[in-house]
């Protein structure tokens, strides 16, 4: 796994973003890890928190103390100033800040920002450049738009979270869905914005919500023909596809998905008559199949430990994968470290922090990752580059606006 340094200052490659700002007005997750998709690319962001905290921040841990997991993850790369922008002085200091930013992101509730006289339409009349990003919990119309929701409330109206049988409750996806895949469609879009303004010279109005995440990330698997009626078909595995358990009592997941897939995994498992089949032709036909041939195919999988039929299936160039239990054994996969996923973060009082790395490479190069940032660390600093004296910065402090 690879470290890096904690360091602010230090330069890394890539940084083709490093000539733009952005003001990130966010809190939790979606909000701020779009903005945090900019800072890993070099982009000067500036994350502003309330005097009583980013909630994120609030999310606390034992070992991060009164650091959340949400803030530390969200925000790293960033810079962090306090400024409470319901102060008369704080909104002003705010307008200064957007005056040359090249991008705005903000998630709070549809309509608080615009009766505090920071919406879309009045902040373009004083940068009419910017590219305003806004992310929402259900979206920008219907009855559902002013509601509060996490990721866990669109999980459960998305279909992602799921009853697994027929007596227990249904249970949460494995991971978030709303949080993590926003963020991607928001930034994408607030890109897009970006080179619209190169032609044009305008800004615009981005938005993304934690529902139109979610859709995103179940559209492969539900459509809906306008000429048939029923549900959405509903993604169903074929026969050679399906979780199984070893002899060691490891589980691994085996997708044999493609006709060649198949036939080669009915070879390996001894049964080549199925290979040859005109029943198992073709994966729709392995569908209605899949209970009776997995058992089929479980008698030859149960007496090998894990590792022998990975190593088999692979040899065999057909896909498949161990059923990790938790992230500790993931961070250990030796696949996992020889891609340096994982990175090491030093982090001022909580020393070394290990966590997700940024998920791409440019010309083979990643970017250098810096831990999120304390409560107002950079305040006296970005208000210095924003034309505040020393004796200003002490007053406005004095008065609460900023800390």
């Amino acid at each position: 796994m690879a470290e890096t340094n904690g360091n602010l200052d230090r330069r890394g490659a890539p940084r083709m973003l490093e000539d733009l700002k952005v003001i990130d007005l966010t809190t939790m997750i979606a909000g701020p890890v779009t903005a945090r998709m900019f800072s890993e690319l070099g982009a000067n962001v500036i994350h502003i928190e309330p005097p009583w905290g980013d909630d994120g921040r609030n999310s606390t841990t034992p070992f991060l103390g009164s650091e959340g997991v949400l803030y530390t993850v969200s925000n790293r790369s960033k810079r962090g100033i306090v400024l409470d922008i319901r102060n008369p002085k704080g909104h002003e200091l705010l307008l200064r800040m957007v005056k040359d930013a090249d991008i705005f992101i903000e998630n709070m509730r549809i309509g608080v920002l615009d009766k505090r006289g920071l919406g879309y339409e009045d902040l373009a009349k004083i940068n009419p450049g910017l590219v305003y990003v806004s992310i929402s919990g259900w979206g920008r119309e219907g009855p559902l738009k002013y509601e509060p929701t996490y990721d866990v409330i669109i999980q459960a109206f998305s279909t992602a979270m799921r009853r697994y049988d027929d007596h227990g409750p249904p249970r949460l996806n494995g991971s978030m869905v709303g949080d993590t895949s926003t963020p991607l469609l928001a930034a994408f879009a607030a890109m897009a914005a970006l080179r619209e303004r190169e032609r044009s010279g305008r800004g615009s109005h981005v938005t993304s919500s934690l529902l139109q995440g979610a859709f995103h990330m179940m559209a492969p698997r539900k459509v809906v023909p306008e000429n048939e009626t029923g549900p959405p078909h509903e993604r169903q595995l074929p026969a050679g596809a399906g979780v199984f358990q070893t002899s060691d009592g490891e589980w691994t997941f085996i997708c044999a998905w493609t006709n060649g897939q198949f036939e080669r995994f009915a070879q390996l498992a001894g049964y080549p008559h199925l290979a040859g089949d005109p029943a198992y032709a073709t994966r729709q036909l392995r569908e209605a199949a899949q209970v009776e041939l997995n058992e089929l195919f479980n008698v030859w999988v149960q007496p090998h430990t894990r590792g022998e039929l990975i190593a088999a299936l692979r040899d065999a160039d057909i896909p498949c994968s161990p059923v990790y239990g938790g992230v500790e054994e993931l961070m250990a996969d030796e696949h996992v470290q020889a891609n340096d996923f994982v990175v090491g973060i030093e982090h001022p009082t909580k020393g070394r922090i290990w966590q997700m790395g940024a998920g791409f490479e440019i010309n083979g190069e990643r970017p250098e990752l810096t831990y999120s940032p304390l409560f107002g660390e950079h305040t006296d600093e970005v208000l210095r580059e924003h034309g505040c004296s020393d004796e200003e910065i002490a007053a406005l402090r004095e008065e609460g606006v900023v800390a």
